[in-house]
């Protein structure tokens, strides 16, 4: 992974035989070098660039393979404000200044809030969209990025993946289709401007719709999607595929994994995004889909070691210390083996960045929480040398559940409980 972690040349292990915990060596001749993974960062701790060039060399010493940062003021796809180039020049210079070492896999955020009232109807946003998305595209090869990470919730403003009729009027909901997929068209074009080969890492693509994606009925899968809070979204992915060129690659980062606690979570999870979401796909398009989208998946430090300020009961709260790291292992080492190149480690409540004292207690923007890094290295290395988990999480997750249900007041939530619960299937 990073400097911490030396790569090296393994017999490649099944999924099936990794899930069932056994490590069995494949025929004298039949070895190949396992797959490489990469972990990058992203948080609330997010830097910006001139704290990289400042810090690179420390930060570094983490086991991450890259960061996902963010350039201030230039980090919202929906702008409809003019990015004038003289405007980055600074940045450029401080991106090309970045002495990158061990981390080769690193990307710009964008993010998808839409503050100021920009409308697929309206070619004057997006014709400075896109000039605005051009110079994403030359910031990021002067950075010498591997690509973009696109963020596709929306978080504050309005929706833009909404199909909203006070916004749209009488078109119907085909012609709105119609054209936010010409706009992710040009959305992709923009960004490969001057990232041919870009790799547009995302929270989550067609992943999201795994109720949807699942419904076999034309209609009535039109009719789920339409009354969804991210009903446009796929229209804009697929005019993003559309108009990729064939060296771009997009990472489907499956957001929903950060609550997965079994393996049969991750496997499900790659049949959904390989398989069962072309239904969300034009036909024409499923070949580019099939060569251009990946598997990514999350690690959410805060929900496995129940570090979390959001005061939601979960399994973790009711594990010891050790169980929860056990926990977290576990999800890093079904990510990399699921994955196909890229897995993200997600966390709100802590800094990876700052110097913290060893064995500090993670409060707000806080320190390291103690045994996170060996986790997280452990589960690499294990993954690196094709070798099992080497425990069961069911009997650690058990514990924990049914503390938890001991302990729930009457009238919670039932779907929370639903959500924490020991089901093999992922919804």
């Amino acid at each position: 992974m990073s400097g911490q972690i030396k790569r090296r040349e393994f017999m490649t292990v099944s999924a099936s035989t990794l899930a069932a915990g056994a490590l069995v060596l494949p025929a004298l001749g039949a070895t190949q070098p396992r797959p490489k993974k990469k972990i990058v960062e992203y948080g609330w701790d997010c830097p910006d660039p001139a704290f990289i060039r400042d810090n690179i060399r420390t930060m570094e010493t983490r086991p991450f393979d890259g960061v996902i940062f963010r350039i201030t003021n230039r980090d919202h796809i929906f702008d409809t404000r003019t990015w004038k180039e003289s405007d980055i020049e600074s940045t450029l210079d401080v991106l090309a200044d970045i002495k990158w070492d061990t981390f080769t896999d690193n990307f710009p955020m964008l993010r998808s809030t839409n503050s100021w009232g920009m409308n697929f109807f309206n070619d004057d946003h997006w014709n400075t969209i896109t000039s605005n998305m051009k110079l994403v595209s030359r910031m990021a090869k002067v950075g010498r990025c591997t690509g973009i990470c696109f963020d596709t919730e929306p978080y504050h403003g309005k929706n833009p993946w909404l199909y909203n009729t006070e916004v749209y009027g009488k078109r119907s909901f085909d012609e709105v289709v119609a054209q936010v997929r010409k706009r992710g068209a040009q959305f992709i074009t923009a960004l490969q401007s001057s990232l041919p080969n870009l790799t547009l890492l995302s929270f989550f693509l067609l992943g999201f719709f795994p109720l949807i994606a699942g419904e076999a009925d034309v209609k009535g899968r039109q009719k789920l999607l339409m009354a969804d809070t991210y009903a446009l979204f796929p229209a804009f992915f697929n005019g993003m595929l559309e108009a990729a060129g064939p060296g771009v690659r997009f990472i489907d980062g499956h957001e929903d994994a950060y609550y997965f606690k079994f393996p049969d979570h991750y496997y499900d999870a790659v049949q959904l995004i390989k398989q069962r979401c072309q239904s969300l796909v034009p036909e024409e398009l499923r070949h580019a889909y099939v060569n251009q989208v990946q598997v990514g998946m999350p690690l959410y430090v805060e929900e496995l070691l129940a570090n979390s300020n959001i005061h939601i009961p979960k399994t973790a709260d009711y594990l010891r210390y050790d169980e929860r790291l056990r926990l977290l292992e576990h999800n890093m080492y079904y990510a990399l083996t699921t994955s196909d190149e890229y897995v993200w480690v997600y966390n709100q409540e802590m800094n990876w960045w700052k110097d913290s004292e060893p064995g500090a207690k993670p409060s707000t923007q806080g320190g390291i929480p103690p045994g996170l890094e060996n986790a997280i290295v452990s589960a690499c290395r294990k993954y690196e040398r094709g070798m099992p988990l080497g425990y069961d999480v069911e009997r650690i997750v058990s514990k924990g559940f049914y503390a938890m249900i001991k302990d729930m007041p009457l009238g919670y939530d039932i779907g929370h409980i639903i959500r924490e619960g020991l089901e093999r299937k992922h919804r």
